[in-house]
């Protein structure tokens, strides 16, 4: 999968076209749409490949928009951005997509502890239980070290809070981390501030050692 980095933003090029083509799952067409609003350069990028996609359809009839089309819209669009939220992040801290779907900003979210330091909020489906693309925010505290795994199918991870680094590629707020099966990570938390991930996985995370695989059956991780 070819990964676009222009303006210190990572993302999947491949992944930028499908969106523009509609070609994606629900669940990843839902982090692309959140990516776009927190990152001008992928927003960019999306507006480019729409603009390309359009020139190859063909004409199409137009239709007259009521006076009231407009306000209607703006009507159903979730609330801006909280104070706070704008304040510290411009753009706000999660996007509007994801809001609309919590009912709120992440300051106001329950979150589950897992082990000490890393903790989880189900988005779409139950990451435990249920087979198939799973949608969740995952928080990991500022300084430490993932263990090693692979994945059964592929992970999505776009950065909200934070950063981490796997290898000597580091992720940020904004970025969109893209793995498969053949990979085996241990992604390391920077040291400050807390990372908030929202993650797309299609199966359950696959540890290399006895002692997370312990802990992974008990609290499902």
């Amino acid at each position: 999968m070819s990964l676009l980095s222009k303006n210190n933003v990572v993302t999947s090029e491949t992944s930028i076209m499908d969106y523009a083509l509609g070609n994606l799952s629900p669940a990843k067409h839902f982090i692309m749409a959140c990516q776009s609003e927190i990152s001008d350069t992928v927003a960019e990028e999306i507006s480019f490949q729409e603009e390309i996609a359009t020139s190859f359809l063909g004409e199409t009839q137009s239709v007259s928009l009521s006076p009231d089309f407009l306000e209607e819209v703006l009507a159903k669009l979730p609330e801006g951005d909280s104070d706070e939220e704008t304040q510290a992040f411009g753009r706000g801290l999660a996007p509007k997509t994801l809001r609309s779907v919590l009912g709120h900003g992440l300051k106001d979210l329950k979150w589950r502890s897992m082990v000490p330091g890393v903790a989880v909020h189900d988005v779409l489906g139950n990451r435990r239980y249920e087979e198939g693309e799973r949608l969740y925010l995952l928080k990991a505290k500022g300084g430490m070290k993932m263990p090693d795994h692979s994945h059964k199918g592929e992970e999505w991870s776009l950065i909200l809070t934070g950063s981490y680094r796997v290898g000597e590629t580091t992720y940020r707020r904004g970025d969109l981390h893209i793995e498969d099966d053949t990979v085996t990570h241990a992604p390391h938390i920077d040291k400050g501030e807390d990372c908030i991930c929202l993650v797309m996985t299609q199966g359950p995370l696959l540890m290399k050692s006895w002692i997370p695989k312990i802990v992974q059956r008990i609290v499902g991780i």
